[in-house]
């Protein structure tokens, strides 16, 4: 009985002490905000037309502008880390998303606007990666996956509370204040930062490649633009979808042509998908991404095309995926840290995603709200074991000096990723509900291709590792 006690306590990881949890939390903090901000603009699109006295088309740049900064601004994350260290880098983009998001708002028009967008989306770019390569380094592999399940309850929480904190502080208060509030969180961010987290600059880092990250941000800003215009309704044969999209493939195909000629571009280090354990994590992301966007998608706009709700009130049906996954994840991260089968958890997420996915192919609205809350919500429990355990699986065979490189590049992937599966059921949507018939067929036919990128995620999932090694050093 003494031996087995020992046995367990030596197999046990080490707990998450209260230094390390507050500096986990005070980086939560910090993606949070960033990604809070994506999200609560767009109750404010009414209110900034009529402020700006413009159409809801020119306002949508205040949301677009931000999103494509955004973009633009990450496949240099990898670099700035090595360059300049971790932790400076994200002291630096939380100050610059703080004065962006002062100057938000203190907007004088609609164009000075867009161009403190701009300023912000540059500074929360690098947000999100940089919150996972932090952790990576203040963790340690011990306790990444607990420390992961932390950081990811923010990335839930964004989507539900931003749409509610925009209304109320519109309706209060003003439009200024959905980016006003930021600047006091944000400040405490950045004060704490500075003094608490530690900086950690790479051996011999590389030039910044400077016509590498040009090719690849306008690749990514104009697959997102493209695509973002397909998903608002505009033909395919528009000007303003296929011509960001014909730049994004040149565009890309050049960087790659040019990463081709070296091991490292400094950008993104393409010798990185020789790794089985990366490769498998990656695609996992970028099926995953496409078809939980896709969900996002669907569920309000079939709420608001069959119920007449509002895009706030649609918005929030989703909320019940959220809590799904916060019920799970911090029981999931404790799972990755005492080591269980990544490679069953996910295939197990992966089931149960797709078969509380199938209620939403049958799902009517009113009718049946209960059966839509409840698939969401064990949804999202299925989300975290396949989050999580993938979260962790990207570095398995990879030194510590690789993480920001591997990170930014899965970055890149989830953009993608989501971009592609909006766009794609957006586009299916139409086609379909003529083919069904009926509208409600249509969205139930678009559910059907969802659970089937689900189910075609698994292949990937496969090739993930069973078991830990402890490599990052």
């Amino acid at each position: 009985m003494g031996t087995n006690q020992a046995t367990t306590d030596q197999s046990a990881p080490p707990s998450l002490d209260r230094a390390l949890l507050g500096k986990v939390m005070l980086l939560a903090l910090g993606g949070f905000v960033g990604l809070l901000d994506s999200t609560i603009i767009g109750v404010a699109v009414h209110s900034l037309s009529a402020a700006f006295s413009a159409t809801l088309a020119q306002t949508q740049w205040a949301s677009t502008a931000y999103l494509l900064a955004m973009a633009v601004v990450i496949p240099a994350t990898g670099w700035a880390t090595q360059r300049f260290g971790s932790a400076a880098t994200w002291v630096a983009s939380l100050s610059v998303f703080l004065v962006g998001s002062l100057a938000c708002g203190l907007a004088w028009s609609l164009g000075s606007l867009i161009l403190f967008r701009v300023v912000q989306g540059l500074g929360a770019g690098m947000l999100f990666p940089l919150m996972r390569i932090l952790v990576v380094e203040i963790a340690g592999r011990e306790r990444m996956g607990r420390a992961m399940a932390v950081i990811a309850i923010p990335v839930q929480m964004a989507p539900i509370l931003g749409p509610v904190l925009g209304g109320v502080l519109i309706e209060s208060l003003s439009w200024r204040w959905a980016f006003l509030v930021n600047v006091p969180i944000v400040l405490v961010a950045v004060i704490l930062s500075a003094r608490q987290l530690p900086n950690r600059k790479g051996q011999d880092a590389p030039r910044l490649d400077v016509v590498g990250l040009v090719t690849m941000g306008l690749g990514i800003a104009g697959l997102l633009y493209g695509l973002s215009m397909l998903v608002d309704g505009t033909s395919p044969t528009a000007a303003r979808v296929w011509l960001p999209l014909l730049l994004s493939v040149a565009s890309l195909a050049w960087h790659g042509i040019r990463a081709s000629r070296t091991t490292r571009t400094g950008i993104v280090e393409f010798d990185l998908f020789r790794d089985r354990a990366f490769t498998a994590s990656t695609a996992i992301t970028l099926l995953n991404n496409a078809a939980l966007f896709a969900v996002v998608f669907l569920v309000p706009l079939l709420l608001q095309e069959g119920d007449g709700r509002g895009a706030a009130d649609a918005g929030l049906a989703l909320a019940p995926q959220g809590a799904g996954m916060l019920v799970a994840v911090l029981v999931v991260g404790k799972m990755v840290d005492l080591k269980h089968n990544s490679r069953v958890m996910v295939l197990g997420g992966l089931a149960v995603v797709a078969v509380t996915t199938i209620p939403l192919a049958f799902a009517a609205p009113g009718s049946t709200q209960w059966l839509i809350v409840a698939a969401l919500f064990v949804r999202g429990i299925g989300l975290a074991f396949v989050v999580s355990p993938t979260m962790l699986t990207l570095y398995h065979s990879l030194s510590q000096e690789r993480v920001p490189a591997a990170t930014t590049a899965n970055a890149i992937i989830q953009q993608i990723g989501g971009a592609v599966g909006t766009a794609a059921v957006a586009l299916l949507l139409q086609p379909l509900t003529r083919q069904q018939g009926s509208e409600l067929g249509g969205f139930h036919a678009t559910f059907w291709v969802v659970v089937g990128v689900v189910v075609l995620t698994a292949v990937p999932a496969v090739f993930l590792p069973a078991r830990r090694k402890p490599a990052v050093t």
